[in-house]
Order: C-alpha cells, then sequence, then structure tokens
C-alpha cells in the first residue's frame, strides 16, 4: 500500500519532533497506521500538537519570565490577621464561587445574633482548597490562588494576589480597602487569640461585654480599671520613655474559681480597645512560648490563665531525688519552667507595650519570684459573694433594661418590688460560701420568675451544700 505524499511529509514532522520529545516514536507508528483513514484533518492536528510540544518549554520559560518582571504579587500567610481581612473581603462579594477547586467545611461563625429563628442546622460554608482564579478590583483583574502548605499538623494555607505591571499599588489599595472593611465589622468586638504550638491564631470576634455586667465589688474592680487606664495614657508611656523604664505592666487576679477573673480580663480588654492573646500554659514550652511573646503586637493584653500550672512543672524540676532526676529532663521537654516564663516576662528581650494579667485559683503555689514587684505590679483578689455582690446579681438578672445613655454604663429601670426581692434574696444567701457565677447560675435558671428565685433559695443552698459534701469526701477518698 502506497503511503501518501501528506503522509510521508507528516512522518517527517514526527521524526522531528521525536529528536526534541524522546518516545514519540509508538505514537508515529499509530499515527501513520491512521492517516489512511482521516486523511489530510488528521496531518493538520499533528502539525498543531507537535508545534505546541515542541514549543511549551519555551513558553513555560516566557511565562516565568513575564511573571519576574511585568507582574506584583503579595502573598499572604494563614497565621497573619491580613489573612482573615482578605478572606472575608472575598466572602461578601461572593468572589470564592469563582474557584473551581473548593473545600466543603460545616459553618460555625455565628452571623445574625438578633434572630435565632432564621438559624440554620450544621450550615454549609464552601471555601476555594488549591485553587486559583480571578477577581476584578478597580477595573483591574487580579488573579487569587489559595493553596496549602506544609505537611502534617504543620499545615497552613498561603494565599498570592497577582497584578499585571511592575507596580504593587493595586494590591496595596486591595488590602487597605479589605482592612478597612474588617476593622468596620469587628467594631465593638474584641478579637480573641489562641494558640497552635508556636503561631498566634484567631480564634473568635465577640461582642464588648460591658464591665457593668462583670458584678464584682467595687473596692476590687474600680482600682484595677483606673490603674490600667492610667498606665495605657499616652503621657504614662512618655513618662517610660523619658526615664528609660520597660513600658509593661503586669496584674495578678486570684481567687476561688467562678469568683469572674477571666470574664473581669475579658472585659477590660475590650473596655480597653486592645485584642487579647490567650496562652495555655500547660500546652506550651518555653521555647514556643518565647516565640510566641515575640511575635506579640503592641498594645494588647496577654491573659496567663491558670499560671499555678508553671508552679507544678517547677516543682517537678528538681524531682524527689535531686535535680538530676529523669523528672527534670521530663519537665524541660514538656512544660513551661519559672526560668522561661521569668525570661518572656521582663527579660533582656522581653517585649513591651503590652499587659499581662495572669490569673490562678490558688496563690500559695506561686513561687514568690513569679509574683515579685516588676513582673506582678498589681495583685487583685477575687472573693466570694458578699451581701452586695448577691444583691447587684439579683438586680443584675431582674431589673428590665431600657436605653443605654451617652455613657458606657447601661441604665436599668428599677420595680420597686424588684428591689424589694433583691434585698431579701440577698439577705437569705450567706456571705463568702458561695461565687458569684454559683449565684448567678441560680439566678438564670428562674429568670422569669423572681418570685420562685426566692422562695427557692433557701432549697439551692442546702442542696449546694451537701454536692460541696459529697465532693471533699469524693476527693478525700481518692487522695487515700
Amino acid at each position: 500500500m502506497k503511503t501518501s505524499t501528506g503522509a510521508k511529509s507528516l512522518l517527517g514532522y514526527l521524526n522531528i519532533i521525536h529528536a526534541f520529545i524522546p518516545g514519540f516514536t509508538k505514537m508515529a507508528r499509530l499515527l501513520h497506521r491512521l492517516l489512511n483513514v482521516k486523511g489530510k484533518s488528521l496531518t493538520y492536528l499533528v502539525y498543531l500538537i507537535g508545534s505546541l510540544a515542541v514549543m511549551r518549554p519555551y513558553a513555560v520559560n516566557m511565562t516565568s519570565w513575564l511573571q519576574n518582571y511585568f507582574t506584583s504579587t503579595v502573598h499572604i500567610h494563614s497565621s497573619s490577621e491580613t489573612h482573615d481581612m482578605l478572606t472575608s473581603w472575598i466572602a461578601s462579594r461572593g468572589l470564592e464561587d469563582a474557584a473551581r477547586s473548593f473545600i466543603a467545611k460545616v459553618n460555625t461563625t455565628r452571623r445574625n445574633y438578633g434572630d435565632r429563628s432564621r438559624a440554620v442546622k450544621k450550615p454549609l460554608q464552601f471555601l476555594p482548597y488549591n485553587a486559583g482564579f480571578f477577581i476584578w478590583f478597580k477595573k483591574q483583574p487580579l488573579l487569587c490562588k489559595i493553596n496549602e502548605e506544609g505537611t502534617g499538623y504543620s499545615k497552613y494555607e498561603n494565599i498570592s494576589v497577582t497584578c499585571l505591571g511592575r507596580s504593587s499599588n493595586i494590591l496595596k489599595a486591595l488590602l487597605k480597602e479589605c482592612q478597612d472593611e474588617y476593622l468596620n465589622h469587628i467594631e465593638n468586638k474584641i478579637t480573641i487569640f489562641g494558640h497552635c504550638s508556636s503561631q498566634w491564631r484567631k480564634e473568635k470576634a465577640k461582642d464588648i461585654r460591658p464591665l457593668s455586667t462583670v458584678i464584682l465589688k467595687d473596692s476590687e474592680k474600680s482600682p484595677l480599671i483606673k490603674d490600667m487606664k492610667d498606665f495605657l495614657e499616652p503621657q504614662t508611656r512618655n513618662w517610660y520613655s523619658q526615664r528609660r523604664l520597660p513600658y509593661r505592666r503586669g496584674y495578678l487576679l486570684h481567687g476561688p474559681p467562678g469568683t469572674g477573673k477571666s470574664s473581669f480580663s475579658l472585659s477590660i480588654a475590650g473596655e480597653l480597645g486592645m485584642d487579647i492573646y490567650a496562652v495555655s500554659i500547660p500546652s506550651v514550652d518555653d521555647q514556643s512560648l518565647k516565640t510566641l511573646f515575640e511575635q506579640l503586637p503592641d498594645n494588647c493584653v496577654v491573659l496567663l490563665e491558670d499560671i499555678d500550672a508553671v508552679g507544678s512543672v517547677y516543682s517537678r524540676e528538681l524531682g524527689a531525688d535531686g535535680p538530676n532526676s529523669d523528672s527534670k529532663s521530663h519537665a524541660e521537654k514538656n512544660g513551661v519552667t519559672l526560668s522561661g516564663l521569668l525570661n518572656v516576662l521582663d527579660g533582656v528581650a522581653a517585649q513591651e507595650a503590652r499587659v499581662v494579667i495572669m490569673t490562678t485559683n490558688h496563690i500559695k503555689k506561686l513561687d514568690p519570684a513569679l509574683i515579685r514587684p516588676g513582673r506582678v505590679d498589681k495583685k487583685v483578689e477575687f472573693q466570694l459573694a458578699d451581701r452586695d455582690v448577691a444583691m447587684q446579681l439579683h438586680r443584675f438578672i431582674f431589673d428590665q433594661p431600657i436605653a443605654p445613655s451617652s455613657e458606657s454604663t447601661p441604665q436599668a429601670k428599677v420595680d420597686p418590688s424588684t428591689e424589694r426581692h433583691a434585698i431579701e434574696f440577698a439577705r437569705k444567701v450567706p456571705e463568702g460560701e458561695f461565687s458569684p457565677a454559683q449565684i448567678m447560675s441560680y439566678l438564670v435558671q428562674h429568670r422569669h420568675e423572681p418570685g420562685v428565685a426566692l422562695d427557692n433559695v433557701q432549697r439551692w443552698i442546702e442542696a449546694m451544700r451537701e454536692e460541696t459534701k459529697k465532693a471533699k469526701a469524693s476527693t478525700t477518698t481518692t487522695t487515700f
């Protein structure tokens, strides 16, 4: 069977391709057999495919050259709050729908706080995943790429945004708009940051809880608020700077569980317009704690809850058999040592322009070196409820709120009968026996029935005392 002139020409062309791309021989034979059936159309197609295959390396190099010299790119790591700014901006415009690769998750972000009836159970959320898509900003196309990088527990998301041209002004304008919208969205909210290993991560943004809703004795609350506000005044910072003193402040809130230490910390951070960075002491070691403190921004609150956990680690360092025992090695590898904590608080490289709040239920367990002046500038004891606190709690639950005044403290409409109930309730609750959290829990249970709350308070007191007895007996048995 004779081979047509076009076929011979095509075979010659395939041989040229084979010189550039080894392994083309088998394909050439297959196409040669198909030529007798398909004719010129296949010939032109092979010409096109071959040309593209030969030119592909040059095209890749050309693309890389264009990207290097004629585009600008900004990269955003998922550990940065800028990541939240950009993703919120994209989501608010529905631009994530342009991605063809996405991951489906249950959306845990609560939106319509005021109307719970519209809440959808386990709503689905679709997020771009290892995807690239175009977005338009100020009439210019921007290429957005979202990639997951790293391995195992060290995985993180990296977003890159690329524009045409050597100027990055359009990218900076985009991020500025994202920032403005984000700050507007979280206005009157406090942002809480937790951590994963040695990286800070935004956990949630909560509505600021007014300090008036944190029920404490005025002798505990007012001096502490005044001291914090005074420290953050610009003139105070200048005073520290002029005298070359480290600009930092430390507070220790101590007292039984449920007395309002954590609630107060969150409220005062919101009142002062500062974000809060919470460290779980048992989940970090010296190096990760040092790294976390190095990443802290200016003007923030660092919350170290249950700081006595450091004391327990420190006490294990020496161990029963002295400083060379295995327990010391275990503590150094798996916990925060006292020296490690002291270094981040006021060591040579310690960060400034931050407020540290430490909380503990057991102040006697703390090493004196940790709470000496200079590391802890003010200690405040949060006590169990007295008569005044019990009365405030009753008013808070049962008084009818009215529109807030121009000041930050909300007002309440006082019902004479409710006031009588509050006085009688506070008289029946023994002082120094129950925490504000325990009393609040009981009153919330009867929030629509102030009379029932008053009538049943003695029964509740007896039940709580019985529960405490059982807990103590259980603890004694376990210890024995």
